[in-house]
């Protein structure tokens, strides 16, 4: 059970159907491996202390999501270290108190530390388990395993949907590819596509080592790089950040 809730905060597939599935499921899970152990004395309970600690389970577990897929992979992961210490470490501050309050107030519990311990525990669990998930993810898939060279020769368009249509792209064009959620800005010194493909996917197609993964949000071609430093990469006067967990995976990339 546990191993399906850790799976579900952490795997982030493209479409929005599967994203509410893969939370619904990870929820159930949850719910279900607190609920075997709690039956015996579920009976025990009256009225609302009977279901707080599911209610305590949903609210946490939204928490864990909210924390994973917008704190730490949109501000942490991006460079943003200080903004992202900052919002965690208020909304965690306030969650606590907010937790005594209503645990002494409404619950009349005296001893409140287990539940605030058992919050930041979970906090820091959810979060372990999605960083290694990430970078398994993000950076073994990533690993050459063939020719660069023949690599290259063999791919020369990138094939995608644009506007309901098939297109093929010439790679010697692209400059870079944005991340847009289910959509991905493919950017030629020409023209500009919205193409309906997910980074992940357009990473799968291009040839390396001539396109690289900078970020969750970048992939550049190498030969529109007009200048580098230790964070960032430049294509003309554009710059991008490179994240964190792609560091290393660059400066190989770079190398080569």
């Amino acid at each position: 059970m546990t191993t399906i809730v850790y799976f579900c905060i952490t795997v982030q597939p493209s479409i929005t159907f599967y994203v509410l599935l893969r939370n619904a499921l990870g929820l159930s899970a949850l719910l279900i491996a607190y609920y075997i152990p709690d039956r015996s004395s579920l009976a025990q309970r009256q009225g609302f202390d009977a279901f707080s600690p599911y209610l305590f389970l949903v609210l946490m577990y939204c928490w864990i999501v909210f924390h994973n897929t917008i704190l730490f992979s949109r501000l942490y992961l991006q460079g943003k270290t200080k903004t992202y210490l900052l919002w965690t470490f208020a909304l965690v501050a306030f969650s606590s108190i907010n937790m005594h309050l209503v645990l002494v107030y409404l619950f009349n519990q005296t001893n409140t530390l287990p539940h605030l311990l058992s919050f930041w525990v979970f906090t820091l669990a959810g979060l372990g388990v999605y960083v290694l998930f990430r970078y398994v993810h993000l950076i073994q898939p990533s690993q050459p395993t063939q020719s660069h060279k023949d690599e290259t020769k063999l791919v020369t368009f990138l094939h995608c949907s644009i506007d309901g249509l098939e297109r093929q792209i010439p790679l010697q064009q692209i400059q870079y590819i944005e991340s847009l959620e289910n959509y991905v800005k493919i950017v030629t010194a020409q023209k500009t596509y919205i193409a309906r493909l997910s980074l992940k996917d357009a990473e799968a197609k291009l040839p390396r080592p001539a396109f690289l993964r900078i970020s969750r949000s970048h992939i550049v071609h190498k030969i529109f790089i007009t200048k580098t430093t230790t964070d960032v990469v430049f294509i003309q006067q554009q710059s991008f950040k490179i994240g964190k967990v792609f560091k290393r995976y660059v400066d190989e990339y770079l190398n080569v």
